[in-house]
């Protein structure tokens, strides 16, 4: 009998893959055969998916951003007050761990800047992430403009970004406590400080 390939489950093995090798071996170092030896499979499998390395690395990046938001649903399920912006700004960031998608986040940066198409799911993504951040902003501030809101919005995402790849670059120099730290200042220049400081 031919062997059943579950499709989704060998589509989250490859995300996990092409991940680790990005992670490891730079944009340049990410090849059908790189990931292939990484993921003990054929560059058949490979093709069945892919045609292009391009391909790989924008379902890298759709992979990553759907491990992010997931993480994000999961723990807004029970935090609460500012707790929850701080979430959506720290789980963008590498603060402890997930230092693999960093390094995917920063790859895709470098290609979407020349491929139109890529920018598209990076708009798709960026924009989720603001639609977050607007609907826990205006929940928590209730007497802020909405054009106000936007502006931090602007600021929340600008700011993460910066602190990403500051963090990316020059990770010894950023200890958890001093990445902290960033965030907390973050949160008080959104206006959050007070209600952070209640929630303490």
């Amino acid at each position: 009998m031919p062997k059943i390939v579950d499709h989704n489950q060998r589509r989250a093995e490859l995300v996990q893959v092409i991940i680790k090798v990005i992670s490891e071996q730079g944009l340049n170092g990410t090849t059908v055969r790189s990931i292939s030896r990484a993921g003990g499979f054929s560059s058949g499998v490979l093709s069945h998916y892919f045609s292009d390395k391009d391909e790989m690395i924008k379902f890298a990046f759709g992979g990553v951003a759907d491990l992010i938001f997931e993480r994000i649903d999961a723990r807004l399920r029970v935090a609460k007050g500012a707790q929850r912006i701080r979430i959506l700004i720290e789980e963008h960031l590498p603060i402890a761990a997930h230092d693999d998608e960093t390094a995917v986040a920063l790859a895709f940066w470098e290609v979407a800047m020349h491929d139109p198409h890529l920018r598209v799911q990076f708009k798709a993504n960026y924009g989720r992430w603001r639609d977050y951040l607007r609907r826990e902003l205006r929940a928590l501030l209730p007497q802020v403009s909405d054009a106000e809101i936007n502006v931090r919005v602007d600021i929340a995402v600008a700011a993460t970004d910066g602190l990403l790849v500051t963090f990316a670059l020059e990770g010894e120099e950023y200890g958890k406590a001093r990445r902290t730290a960033l965030v907390d200042r973050l949160m008080a220049a959104l206006g959050l400080q007070t209600l952070q400081e209640a929630a303490a």
